[in-house]
């Protein structure tokens, strides 16, 4: 699988403690495995609380049905080559089915934390709107709970591989709103276009946090974003709260030109 240089696109070749390119433009490889290009300096993604809080609610598995769920669809598709878009901390992206695993996020610390749990995927710091492959790489590419990046995803996929899309249904995490604010609202459904829709999965169903497990799980949210203080203050008071999980995984193809 080759890394391209992100300055002149170029294969990057990997060293001993390093990746270089022909044109001599060199990327350490921490000490961890992950490597780091992104040389615009983006912003930095998931602060290390946020990935500390995001890591200690997943690790309760809460969102194991999604998991293994996700995991069977993944199996049953029985490719070789995966890359998972904004990765995180890696929770899904370590047990992928997958020969062959390569994840992508702009958060040094959730790169980081994956690198150190996870050896069976190479991790990179990049951006997914500039992806460091050639064209019809992958077999298969997940965006879970993040931003799609079409047409990096169009171009990096396989004419015969598969994007997989995590998406949240509209009344997930209600319980949650309900509490944060006065007048909640619905997700919205995700609607593609750009791709060819083969099979969608909805998962329902309840857990229930005490108030620590509450509170990590409304940092890993958008919502920590955009709620004032007062606001998020009221979760002190919720000793417990029982929540919906309400996911939807959707498997897509790509749309080709139609041959004259």
């Amino acid at each position: 699988m080759k890394i391209l240089c992100p300055i002149c696109k170029h294969e990057l070749l990997k060293n001993e403690k390093t990746y270089s390119c022909i044109n001599k433009h060199c990327f350490d490889i921490s000490k961890y495995g992950y490597l780091n290009i992104d040389i615009k300096n983006s912003p930095s993604g998931d602060n290390k609380e946020m990935v500390n809080s995001r890591t200690s609610f997943l690790n309760q598995n809460y969102y194991l049905p999604l998991k293994t769920e996700l995991n069977n669809i993944i199996k049953n598709l029985n490719k070789n080559t995966i890359l998972d878009l904004a990765c995180g901390e890696g929770y899904y992206t370590k047990d992928f089915p997958v020969k062959q695993k390569f994840a992508i996020d702009l958060s040094k610390e959730a790169i980081k934390h994956a690198s150190k749990s996870d050896k069976s995927t190479q991790y990179i710091i990049s951006s997914i709107y500039n992806l460091p492959f050639e064209n019809s790489t992958f077999d298969l590419i997940t965006t879970i709970f993040a931003p799609i990046s079409f047409d990096e995803i169009n171009r990096v996929l396989k004419n015969d591989g598969y994007f997989i899309l995590v998406s949240p249904n509209k009344n997930h995490l209600i319980e949650l709103k309900n509490v944060l604010y006065d007048t909640p609202y619905l997700n919205q459904d995700t609607t593609i276009e750009q791709f060819n829709l083969l099979s969608t999965n909805n998962i329902d169903y309840t857990f229930t946090v005490d108030n620590t497990m509450l509170k990590n799980l409304f940092k890993m949210t958008p919502y920590y974003y955009k709620t004032s203080k007062k606001d998020a203050d009221k979760l002190n008071d919720i000793n417990t709260l029982t929540i919906s999980a309400s996911f939807n995984i959707s498997v897509y193809s790509k749309i080709l030109p139609i041959q004259v």
